[in-house]
């Protein structure tokens, strides 16, 4: 290598960090309400600091993102709704914790040494099941690089649990079936009903009832009033202040012959 090209080497390496390098990140939260009831509510703050060039982000996540900061400029937010259930059956009730969240995506351009704050909100309105969580994750896309994901972490919630239900049938005899279910997680205590649409009607009844010991329940011998085309669902009542009242998501779909 001449020496011209060994000194334009040197120079090269010497040269500042690139206009697009990633901005220094920090993240807090703060909760809001009385522990142990609903709404629960935490504030999560997502803190971006350009360095000496300006710094371009591409933002995304769970929820409207509130973008502020002196020097800060912010493009149109756009977002995409919930999905929506769709059991096909009578009993449709999706278990929706947050009350359905719809994708936000924003792109946020900082000035040299500014600091742009994304706040994102997450809210139980619905007993929570054992997986759901009040964390927030940003998805981070720079001007130039591979997009990252940044997560600020939410104080355990201390109210009741949901109670997520799950249940099989299988016939046994002529009219007799039995029922096998679950309730998701750590339940030992409470009570399942089991409620049915009878074939042509539009109310469904209470059919049996089942204690809940060690995640499960069960109906040995069931026996419907009729033949013909059944939708079931679980309801779970609580027997204490751990877990909350639950049902299943779905009707179950059962032709009783």
């Amino acid at each position: 290598m001449s020496r011209r090209l060994a000194l334009a080497a040197v120079l090269l390496c010497a040269l500042p960090a690139s206009a697009h390098a990633n901005p220094s990140i920090s993240v807090s939260s703060s909760a809001e309400g009385v522990p142990g009831n609903l709404p629960s509510k935490v504030t999560h703050r997502l803190a971006l600091t350009a360095g000496a060039t300006p710094e371009t982000v591409g933002i995304s996540a769970l929820g409207r993102l509130a973008v502020s900061g002196n020097s800060v400029s912010v493009g149109e937010q756009t977002g995409v709704g919930p999905s929506l259930s769709r059991c096909g059956t009578r009993w449709d009730r999706p278990h929706e914790a947050f009350g359905g969240l719809g994708s936000f995506r924003v792109s946020v351009t900082i000035a040299p040494f500014a600091t742009a704050f994304v706040d994102s909100v997450r809210q139980f309105k619905r007993p929570p099941w054992a997986g759901d969580v009040l964390d927030a994750t940003w998805e981070l896309t720079p001007a130039q690089g591979v997009a990252f994901d940044v997560t600020s972490t939410a104080p355990i919630f201390e109210g009741g649990y949901g109670v997520e239900l799950g249940f099989t049938v299988t016939r046994l005899s002529a009219g007799v079936y039995a029922v096998q279910g679950t309730a998701e997680s750590g339940v030992n205590r409470g009570r399942v009903e089991l409620w049915g649409y009878a074939p042509g009607k539009t109310r469904a009844s209470r059919l049996a009832v089942a204690r809940v010991r060690d995640d499960e329940w069960s109906i040995p011998r069931l026996r419907p009033s009729r033949t013909g085309r059944w939708e079931l669902y679980a309801r779970y009542r609580s027997a204490g202040k751990a877990f909350a009242d639950d049902a299943s998501q779905c009707g179950t779909v059962v032709r009783i012959r």
